[in-house]
């Protein structure tokens, strides 16, 4: 099961059902989000708790959180597999990931790495205006690619070790 933990700025723009944590499950399957405006757009940045690997989906609108589902595990494999990680790896990540559960956010360190990252797009968007694109692959990999003082390492190398474990 994937939890995602959203922000109240999240819960009150998407029409997610926020349920009660109680479950001791790895943090690999756990991730952090949050809305934000960008370029005129209202855009979701989604973490994940464990290694920060991150992506950011631009121009989000309510009709896209009626299949979050299926919006978050294609843009979290497309992201995977731009970042070099194996199909193998990916197949067993996303079969762990048959249900999909909403939380109120819980760990202020993940947020603040998210600020950062969002704070760091938007020193990049620029060269990718006009945003055609839900899904901006090569933006996502340099987000993932910029090492993180908290973890000491980077989220795309930390993601790849944490799935291959």
């Amino acid at each position: 099961m994937i939890t995602i933990s959203c922000t109240k700025k999240l819960f009150d723009s998407s029409a997610f059902i926020e349920e009660q944590d109680n479950e001791l499950e790895d943090e690999l399957y756990k991730w952090h989000a949050n809305v934000f405006r960008m370029a005129k757009k209202n855009n979701l940045i989604i973490m994940n708790n464990k290694t920060r690997y991150c992506f950011i989906l631009f121009g989000i609108r309510k009709e896209h959180y009626k299949n979050f589902k299926e919006i978050f595990l294609n843009a979290l494999i497309e992201n995977l597999k731009a970042d070099g990680i194996s199909e193998p790896l990916i197949n067993n990540y996303t079969s762990n990931a048959n249900s999909m559960k909403f939380i109120k956010t819980y760990d202020r360190s993940v947020l603040g790495s998210m600020t950062d990252m969002v704070k760091m797009t938007e020193f990049m968007i620029e060269d990718y205006l006009p945003i055609q694109e839900m899904n901006i692959i090569e933006l996502n990999k340099i987000n993932n690619g910029t090492p993180l003082v908290k973890l000491k390492k980077f989220p795309n190398q930390f993601m790849r070790e944490a799935l291959s474990i």
